[in-house]
């Protein structure tokens, strides 16, 4: 009896196992498939650096310039910065004024006439001491009349006075048209313009007298060089109330004299 009842029960225990062994195997669950790997993602570029802003700005330029750009000049020279035993640079010297224009030529014809008589007769009899005043005023178209010669124009005549015991001085008596204000105007420009501006003379003196119930207006000038003394002198003549000594003009005489200096 023990040994039947031992036996079903090792039979009872390998019935189970004997099951299992015969039963189909169940098919184990397939794994679940790994997710997909994510697409790649376009690389992200790394974050530039921060760069420092200029501390000066600079201006935009005006027009593109395809040369390269100059080269910056030097800085200038200055007493603080010289070096040691160096000579500071000069001043720059200062601008020349313009030299002024000549003068105009006279247009009035006394006035040229009276140059033309200077130059031609006086200047030339006068330093020569030559009493012989006819060999120059012929040239000049003088005309004797008694011991005098004349000149005749169209508003002026002009009359050679003999030199008389001085034989460098030269004396010529104008008639000329009457300026009531400025007594003499064109005659005194054209010869003061010839003395100061065209010859270096100076201008001696300038004023007006009355004397004997006459005015006398003066202008003169004089000039040394070469050994010799030149003056010449104006001298125009009205009555003691400023109108024109004859109803034809005013009435001046000019005279130029060539002395030897003293």
């Amino acid at each position: 009896m023990r040994l039947a009842f031992a036996s079903l029960m090792a039979a009872a225990s390998l019935a189970p196992l004997a099951m299992a062994q015969t039963q189909p195997e169940t098919p184990a669950a397939p794994a679940p498939a790994a997710p997909a790997a994510a697409a790649p993602q376009p690389a992200q570029p790394a974050p530039a650096t921060p760069q420092t802003a200029p501390t000066t700005p600079q201006a935009a330029p005006t027009t593109p310039s395809t040369a390269a750009p100059a080269a910056a000049p030097p800085p200038p020279t200055v007493p603080g910065n010289q070096p040691p035993g160096a000579t500071p640079p000069a001043p720059p010297a200062p601008a020349e004024a313009a030299p002024a224009a000549p003068p105009a030529p006279p247009t009035d014809p006394a006035a040229i006439a009276a140059l033309k008589v200077l130059e031609d007769v006086c200047i030339p009899a006068a330093t020569a001491g030559d009493k012989d005043l006819g060999k120059y005023a012929r040239n000049d178209k003088f005309k004797k009349s008694g011991d005098n010669w004349v000149l005749k124009g169209p508003n002026f005549q002009f009359t050679l006075l003999p030199p008389g015991s001085n034989p460098n001085d030269c004396q010529v008596q104008i008639v000329h048209a009457v300026n009531i204000d400025e007594p003499a105007k064109d005659l005194v420009t054209a010869l003061h313009n010839w003395a100061v501006f065209s010859h270096d003379w100076t201008l001696a003196s300038n004023y007006k007298h009355t004397e004997d119930g006459s005015e006398y207006i003066v202008r003169s000038w004089e000039h040394s060089a070469n050994g010799r003394n030149e003056a010449m002198v104006l001298t125009t003549t009205r009555k003691a109330d400023n109108s024109p000594e004859t109803r034809s003009g005013d009435t001046s005489t000019l005279i130029y004299s060539n002395h030897p200096a003293s």
